[in-house]
């Protein structure tokens, strides 16, 4: 059973793709996302972390990092964890409490990790996460393949030749400041 400590964008396709390449049940906890919404993605809400924790063989973080988030998955929630659990975080490493997960891990009461993200970035040559063998680690910018650049580049492109051009720049990240200036219409801005 795969376990998502957040449900937005991200975490509903590492759902869809649980799902269908390895048929996992999926459940998650997000207190912003209805239990509609998560079920409509084929995720059933559990009540609390501590549920999360204890039931998923794998534990899959996709939360942002706010002041809520910080620090979110304690030594409590990792120690709630089957042994032959593992934790992946991809989201943010101040989430996770790491010298928790460190010791977990030491002492194999989890079965292991996957991480791209750390409490402390760069990370530290010295840090223990890097001398065990049960953790799998890679960079945070795992994602951004040549193809990637490319089509950011294009994108990014596109977006400054949309808005200078009087269009409507398709990710527009703050549409108030449309709104504000009465330029929100689809299509052109002008007005």
């Amino acid at each position: 059973m795969l376990g998502l400590v957040g449900i937005g964008r991200i975490g509903t396709q590492v759902a869809r793709k649980a799902q269908a390449a390895f048929d996992m049940q999926v459940i998650g906890y997000d207190p912003y996302v209805a239990p509609e919404a998560a079920q409509a993605h084929g995720i059933r809400m559990v009540a609390d972390l501590a549920e999360l924790f204890r039931t998923a063989d794998v534990v899959s973080i996709h939360a942002p990092l706010t002041p809520e988030t910080r620090g979110l998955v304690t030594r409590e929630l990792i120690g709630m964890m089957k042994p032959t659990a593992f934790l992946v975080n991809f989201a943010r490493g101040e989430i996770v409490d790491e010298g928790a997960l460190v010791e977990a891990l030491r002492e194999e009461r989890i079965a292991g990790a996957a991480l791209d993200v750390f409490e402390r970035e760069p990370v530290d040559p010295e840090n223990p996460l890097l001398q065990l063998d049960n953790v799998l680690l890679s960079p945070h910018s795992a994602a951004q393949t040549r193809e990637c650049v490319i089509r950011m580049s294009v994108t990014t492109a596109q977006g400054v030749i949309d808005a200078l051009t009087g269009r409507r720049p398709r990710y527009i990240v703050n549409p108030e400041v449309l709104l504000r200036s009465g330029r929100a219409g689809e299509g052109e801005m002008g007005g």
